[in-house]
């Protein structure tokens, strides 16, 4: 049981980490494209099973999903939509250190990083 408490420590703490990572490669990512734009900015909407990373557009605030994030292995996915990830895979694991450094490498505002590899 102990162990299952740590690796939901640490995907929550894995989450946070990508959120600010994605907050802060947003934020580059409108500096040098769209200079007269708010960047978009990520957060955590909880969830059981699945932790929803949102993409809030600013100004106004409207809301979409990013990805979601399996709580329990942290593995990254794709949105099927508001509710649920797309089921069809895994695309990144955010306790991997190889896949998280792809994921990094790879990320995007746009989601293109998420389609399948």
């Amino acid at each position: 049981m102990e162990t299952t408490i740590n690796r939901k420590t640490a995907v929550l703490i894995a989450v946070d980490q990508l959120i600010d990572f994605m907050n802060a490669a947003s934020k580059k990512h409108y500096e040098e494209k769209f200079p007269s734009l708010n960047a978009d900015t990520f957060e955590l909407v909880g969830g059981r099973k699945y932790l929803k990373i949102a993409q809030v557009s600013q100004p106004g605030g409207g809301r979409s999903v990013h990805c979601f994030v399996d709580a329990e292995t942290g593995g990254v996915y794709k949105s099927a939509g508001w509710k649920a990830p797309a089921l069809n895979g895994e695309r990144y694991n955010l306790l991997d250190a190889d896949s998280l450094a792809e994921l990094h490498a790879k990320w995007d505002p746009y989601t293109g990083y998420l389609y399948k590899r």
